[in-house]
């Protein structure tokens, strides 16, 4: 444990490595909450609801290593560029966050070295340290935001370097059935917020998945142990490489 990040031992696989950029709403009390208060900051621009609970249940089925964002992105996006805009959000779905307005290039810099170099150094080192592992980045998302639309994309898959195995993965959805609607490239694209992979996985050639789940599934303990279960029974094949897909 460090102020950036949880890792998850394996217990006895590394063909497959799972990480959640999001799976925190931990803001350290010397932040203050950055000014907010109540719902705001259990709401999803604090986090994503659901991942930490799924991605730990996929470590223990696939016995495999993970890692958990530590920190609230309200403190520091993880999943974004270094020198993005919204880095070190101002406002985040229609909330004002008073503790990131003005900030200052040292404060910036801090907040990059106490969390977000930490994080990134340490994904780096654990997916050298794998033998070609198949990685799965787990977010999740709200179903309405205040400015926008209700979205009906109940699982998406955001894709831009690993079409095929997206492919596998709404045709695993589709053969085992319980009626979800698979998006790709929705409610996000790939080609507009991927950073992580972009960064990490692309550039290794690895085989993985970026699976953004609708938050109304997974936002109860229970709820988010059974997505996880569903998603273990759909990926199994594919992540051994044993999925046949139906011919075209």
């Amino acid at each position: 444990m460090t102020d950036a990040f949880h890792l998850i031992p394996a217990t006895g696989c590394d063909d497959v490595f799972i990480f959640g950029d999001h799976a925190s709403n931990f803001i350290p009390p010397e932040y203050d909450d950055l000014g907010l208060s109540g719902d705001e900051l259990t709401r999803h621009i604090a986090w994503d609801i659901g991942t930490e609970t799924i991605i730990r249940r996929l470590c223990a089925h696939f016995k495999c290593p993970g890692q958990l964002a530590a920190i609230s992105r309200l403190v520091i996006d993880l999943n974004r560029d270094p020198k993005a805009s919204g880095l070190i959000p101002e406002i985040s779905d229609g909330t004002w966050v008073p503790g990131n307005q003005n900030i200052s290039a040292k404060e910036r810099q801090s907040r990059l070295k106490r969390f977000y170099a930490p994080y990134h150094r340490q994904l780096g080192e654990t997916l050298d340290s794998l033998n070609q592992p198949f990685v799965l980045s787990i977010h999740s998302f709200t179903p309405q935001p205040r400015e926008g639309e209700f979205r009906m994309t109940d699982i998406g898959l955001l894709i831009r370097h690993d079409e095929e195995s997206a492919e596998l993965l709404r045709e695993s959805f589709m053969r085992l059935g319980r009626n979800f609607t698979i998006g790709m490239n929705l409610p996000y694209s790939a080609y507009d917020l991927n950073y992580t992979v972009d960064e990490h996985v692309a550039p290794r050639a690895l085989r993985h998945l970026a699976i953004e789940i609708r938050q109304d599934h997974i936002d109860t303990q229970d709820k988010a142990e059974e997505m996880a279960d569903i998603l273990a029974d759909r990926l199994e094949l594919i992540v051994a490489g044993k999925f046949d897909p139906l011919p075209k």
